[in-house]
């Protein structure tokens, strides 16, 4: 792999760790009880690779004896260990997905949260087989763009998304992304998991309308534009514009409603 196009991976992440940290969703309880189902036992160490600011490794220490966040980029990993500084069961590795300064045969559970799309794909199924104990589960999740009712307001988020993502893919070194819908296959052609499967499950969020607006700007590459060119911004305070003034009408003619 090409070692600036690697870095630039998790380096374009650089400044955002309290952004995403306040944006972001935490992972829903159905996650924990999927893998623990196919586990069938309580682990002793979950490695959370990938693991941002630790939203996706917190939900994992009431569950496992020790829990393993491994994030290469500085900002968001400083920002995971200061803000879960009080939890005695988390160690942070400033690794990447195919170098995990972990032993072999030592995890439990292996969990990789809306970051794999970011990571070599082949080298680092290696370091999980590796690193992951016979029994022991891989869990790869992500989410899609969730629904928006208003069909102008998911027209411009995905025009929004569409523009900032050539943008961001049309720099000189982009960083590299892999296809989600080829995780399954990828995974089966790898071979040496003993079971591979694929699951949906649905969740629903409470946000406020500032929350949703941070959120869609968030997943849609809009944040790493910003941060060269901030004459961009006016297309998404545009978009929040539009969005709120959606939720407002649509909290009015709720309250208008008779039941």
């Amino acid at each position: 792999m090409n070692k600036t196009v690697h870095e630039k991976n998790f380096e374009q992440w650089n400044g955002l760790s309290e952004k995403y940290h306040n944006d972001r969703p935490i992972p829903p309880d159905i996650i924990i009880n999927i893998v623990l189902s196919w586990l069938q036992s309580k682990p002793e160490t979950v490695v959370d690779v990938g693991s941002g600011t630790g939203l996706s490794t917190v939900i994992w220490t009431d569950i496992a004896e020790n829990v393993i966040a491994v994030e290469p980029n500085d900002d968001m990993r400083k920002t995971a260990e200061h803000n879960y500084k009080d939890i005695g069961n988390i160690t942070f590795l400033n690794d990447v997905s195919n170098e995990i300064t972990l032993p072999s045969d030592c995890a439990d559970i292996i969990t990789v949260s809306q970051a794999f799309h970011w990571m070599d794909i082949d080298s680092t199924l290696h370091e999980f087989y590796r690193i992951l104990k016979t029994g022991g589960v891989l869990a790869i999740y992500d989410m899609v763009l969730p629904p928006i009712i208003d069909w102008e307001v998911e027209k411009e988020a995905l025009n929004l998304r569409e523009r900032f993502s050539d943008i961001v893919y049309s720099q000189e070194t982009p960083p590299t992304h892999n296809d989600k819908d080829s995780y399954f296959d990828r995974i089966m052609s790898f071979g040496k998991f003993r079971h591979s499967r694929k699951a949906d499950f649905h969740n629903a969020l409470l946000m406020t309308p500032q929350k949703a607006a941070n959120f869609l700007v968030g997943i849609s590459n809009a944040c790493f534009v910003i941060k060269t060119d901030f004459s961009l911004k006016k297309d998404v305070d545009e978009f929040v514009i539009l969005l709120r003034q959606d939720i407002v009408a649509k909290l009015k003619l709720l309250f208008r409603i008779k039941w």
